[in-house]
């Protein structure tokens, strides 16, 4: 019986994979509320509003358009939003196993490190399963990185590299380790082989102009509407004024959390990078210089946040599968393991993380689309909802637009965020007031602020709802 070619269906295999283990992850309403502010936003571009003008973010443009896109496609359904960024993911998987088969010119290489990625970003809840701008940058990245690997490249290779880099800029800037890490490879492959022309002027040149041309015509598209301060202001002020939160004790604490909290590929990365093999040392202290520039650029920063850390997935899953290259023997116990024991302990991973990820999200109460569900009860046709700090998805639930340009809800609570910004909370306060919502929404938890305080002085708390939420109603609603 002829044997089947798998490679030949790597693609749907890795669609599909993505889609069973986070299958459970599509129906609540907010996982995490970075998604929500993407939708949002999103949604709004496709109504005519522009980016920058209409609404305000801190991130690029480009996950706003993602968004727009998937929620054109999907018909503004959140269950979609989440099936699309499955599908993205699978995708990612799918490039990371054709650049583990192209480093190593192994099959099982491919296919260990494809799986890698997709149990490295499908297993904790702010690592992966929370839809964050990194599962959409990754695969720009992965893509460039394997355009440009091997000896048969033709400088168009590294234009169409330099593009998928840009494209991944304008969706969030850390990429640039990516880009930075190629660019010196490339750079330090031509000093090598003695000829660093080629080098600099067909390869890292071409890399470079395109990377900058999304960036061009983002900031020509702006100069045309004659927006262009607004661009440069968020672009560059806003985000050279966030202060440095973390000391590097807290920030070397993090790093050291990633690599323990998904120890078994820490140690296969380890397992193979101490068996040298001729044949793959370039592709391992590429591996390793990756990921080294992506840890520098997710430390930079001074946030802890885990989301930041998918960014070292790709080279952290490259090189714990290159463990699997054929021509390495250490660790024979383990290599040993029958066939059917590995494909079974596979499967039931597999299988566990979807049904563990399902009994998770579809056991808890959701708790937005409860309140949601309390508000329509209270509303009268035409009347409108501010959600303060609470779940800004509440606008969706309800079929209702945001009521201030700064949808996602830290925006108008946080010091650090009104600082950055240089908001006027007065006046901000005044723009919502304008739109004479009947209720509010304020955590019961959070601090207060001017805004708050605000808010208080024009509505009344009259109920506490699910998940430590007041309700409070515009004082003049029965005048």
């Amino acid at each position: 019986m002829q044997r089947v070619d798998w490679s030949k269906w790597a693609l749907p295999i890795f669609l599909l994979l993505a889609v069973i283990i986070r299958w459970g992850t599509f129906f609540p309403s907010v996982i995490n509320h970075d998604e929500s502010t993407y939708f949002l936003i999103g949604k709004g571009l496709l109504e005519g509003q522009t980016y920058l003008v209409d609404s305000f973010d801190t991130k690029p443009l480009g996950i706003f358009l993602i968004y727009a896109a998937m929620s054109w496609l999907g018909g503004g359904s959140i269950f979609m939003l989440r099936l699309f960024t499955a599908l993205i993911i699978g995708l990612t998987a799918y490039l990371i196993y054709r650049l583990g088969v192209k480093g190593n010119q192994d099959q099982r290489v491919g296919w260990a490190a494809g799986i890698g990625y997709l149990i490295l970003s499908s297993t904790f809840k702010y690592y992966g399963l929370s839809p964050n701008t990194e599962l959409f940058f990754v695969p720009f990245a992965v893509g460039a990185v394997l355009l440009i690997w091997g000896d048969d490249r033709k400088w168009h290779h590294f234009l169409i590299a330099g593009t998928l880099l840009g494209l991944g800029f304008m969706v969030k800037y850390v990429i640039a380790a990516d880009a930075f890490a190629i660019g010196a490879f490339l750079l330090w492959q031509g000093w090598r082989k003695k000829d660093l022309v080629t080098a600099i002027f067909w390869q890292c040149l071409p890399l470079t102009l395109a990377f900058f041309v999304p960036l061009a015509l983002t900031y020509s598209y702006y100069a045309s509407i004659d927006q262009l301060d607004a661009f440069l202001f968020y672009t560059f002020d806003v985000t050279s004024r966030y202060p440095v939160e973390a000391s590097w004790g807290s920030r070397f604490l993090f790093t050291l959390e990633f690599f323990a909290r998904f120890f078994p590929f820490t140690l296969l990365a380890i397992f193979a990078y101490r068996e040298h093999q001729a044949n793959d040392r370039i592709w391992q202290g590429f591996l390793l210089f990756w990921m080294m520039c992506v840890l520098i650029i997710t430390i930079l920063p001074g946030k802890t946040f885990g989301h930041y850390q998918i960014q070292l997935m790709p080279p952290l899953a490259l090189l714990a599968g290159s463990w699997f290259y054929g021509n390495r023997t250490a660790q024979a116990w383990l290599r040993n393991i029958p066939n059917r024991w590995a494909w079974g302990t596979l499967a039931t991973l597999v299988l566990g993380l979807s049904i563990a990820l399902y009994s998770y999200y579809n056991g808890k109460v959701d708790d937005p689309r409860v309140v949601t569900e309390e508000l329509q009860k209270r509303l009268a046709p035409g009347e409108l909802v501010y959600t303060g700090n609470y779940h800004h998805i509440t606008y969706h639930l309800l079929g209702q637009e945001s009521l201030t340009p700064y949808v996602h809800s830290s925006l108008l609570y946080y010091d650090h965020h009104v600082a950055a910004l240089e908001l006027d909370l007065e006046h901000e306060a005044q723009q919502i007031l304008d739109h004479n919502p009947r209720f509010a929404l304020l955590r019961t938890d959070h601090p207060h602020n001017q805004l708050t305080d605000i808010i208080y002085e024009n509505f009344t708390i009259i109920d506490t709802l699910l998940d430590k939420v007041w309700l409070l109603e515009k004082n003049e609603a029965y005048e």
